[in-house]
């Protein structure tokens, strides 16, 4: 089965379900079981279970808190006025901490074979607790919209309302005057184009997110070019702003990005530890570490570049130009010629640099994402072919390498056509497309 399968199989929410109790449970019970077995068995179990049980929990939380965040989309619109529901979220978060803490007490009590008074309380506060934690933020994201919502995208100002009408977005120039009010209903009474309607199908205590207001009336008057500020403040897409200030600061998603891979290094390295110590204290299971100990080395081999490479990402150092040609650090290329060198394309800041036909080819240095190609290939020829992972990293070609808009590359193109003499191409951005504002 491959990675993805499994993920998916895992995501189903009744398996989800079952294996997060099962794994929270076994997380106390595990740790505090009887010893006969050695210390070096009984770490090994535990990190195992930690490190099954961190892919399911993952998962967990991923749906949780997809229910509970703010809406942010519109089918390609970012919402940015629905109903608030601070209560549900707060309610929700205590009631998850409840089921989290009271399960592995309760694992850890069967182990040490607590009082069952104790036991009693503890699945009490699972069964009211677990509920509230399953069903409450689903229930409470379908409550707040079916009040409707505005979104903004650049085609104009989207009014979904609670009677389930998504209409046409209105354009920019068609919206009129937005006046001040935290209430949507309040800013859109006077809104031009067959808009004054529309408030009226809003439920009651739809709001503003915080600017929201001030950056629509702004753009109703103006047009719609994001600043900076409002792309960070109300999560629109950085390609809708001319700014590059506006790129996402991912000082954030930066620090738990290299988190999750520090963590999971850690924990790769701490399993391959545990089997070995089953194998040197040479007990009856010793073979288990045995056939177990490559699966953590693997991991380890191919998540320490990996956080290396992010590292260098977040410096800002992926590239230097040279007189000899382009210097690529973020894929360990090393130097790339100018005369090999065909051109360099930015698409909303994407940068890709194309080398020619004739020009050395690149090679992936991440195993994992070479790793995946060969059981894509593999499944090629299988006659139910499974998908594979993908790549886990950034997918290098034989002939392109590409940078994300947070590396910023996209500041190094004009001095490699400067230096090297090289076609730089930048496909127009939709507002260029559409021509200036009337």
């Amino acid at each position: 089965m491959s990675p993805r399968t499994t993920m998916g199989f895992l995501s189903i929410p009744p398996v989800r379900g079952v294996l997060s109790v099962l794994f929270l449970l076994a997380l106390g019970a595990v740790p505090f079981a009887d010893g006969d077995r050695g210390a070096g068995v009984r770490l090994a179990a535990a990190l195992g279970v930690l490190m099954l049980g961190a892919i399911i929990w993952a998962s967990t939380l991923a749906g949780f808190h997809r229910d509970l965040r703010e809406p942010r989309r519109l089918d390609d619109a970012v919402i940015v006025a629905h109903r608030p529901r601070q209560l549900a979220i707060i309610v929700s978060w205590v009631a998850m901490a409840l089921t989290v803490i009271s399960l592995i007490a309760f694992g850890v009590s069967a182990s040490a074979q607590a009082q069952g008074g104790l036991a009693a309380s503890l699945l009490l506060t699972v069964a009211v607790a677990l509920p509230v934690a399953t069903a409450l933020p689903g229930l409470s994201r379908r409550y707040a919209e079916g009040a409707g919502v505005i979104a903004v995208s650049p085609a104009g100002l989207t009014i979904a309302t609670a009677r389930g009408d998504t209409p046409e977005p209105v354009p920019w120039s068609r919206v009129g005057t937005v006046r001040p009010s935290r209430s949507v209903a309040g800013s859109l009474v006077n809104a031009g184009c067959g808009m004054c309607d529309a408030p009226d199908g809003l439920g009651a205590r739809v709001r503003w997110r915080p600017g929201a207001q001030r950056a629509v009336a702004r753009w109703a008057a103006e047009g719609f070019v994001p600043t900076a500020a409002e792309v960070r403040a109300l999560d629109l897409e950085s390609s809708w702003s001319p700014d590059p200030d506006a790129l996402p600061r991912s000082r954030g998603g930066r620090w738990v990005g290299l988190a999750a891979l520090a963590l999971a290094l850690l924990a790769c390295l701490l399993m391959a530890l545990g089997f070995l110590a089953v194998i040197v204290q040479g007990d009856e299971s010793w073979w288990v570490g045995l056939l177990l100990v490559w699966a953590p080395v693997l991991g380890a081999v191919i998540l320490a570049p990996r956080l290396w490479r992010e590292l260098r990402t977040g410096q800002r150092r992926c590239a230097t130009i040279t007189s000899q040609g382009w210097f690529d650090l973020l894929h360990g290329q090393g130097l790339v010629r100018w005369e090999h060198i065909e051109r360099i394309e930015v698409h909303q800041r994407h940068t890709v640099v194309l080398t020619r036909g004739s020009a050395p080819p690149f090679r992936d240095r991440d195993l994992g994402n070479r790793l995946n190609h060969r059981l894509e290939d593999a499944m090629r020829s299988s006659p139910r072919p499974l998908p594979s992972a993908g790549p886990l990293f950034r997918e290098i070609g034989p002939h392109h390498l590409p940078y994300r808009p947070e590396t910023r590359a996209f500041d190094l193109v004009d001095r490699a056509a400067e230096v090297g003499g090289i076609d730089v191409r930048r496909p127009p951005t939709c507002e260029e497309m559409r021509g200036p504002r009337r």
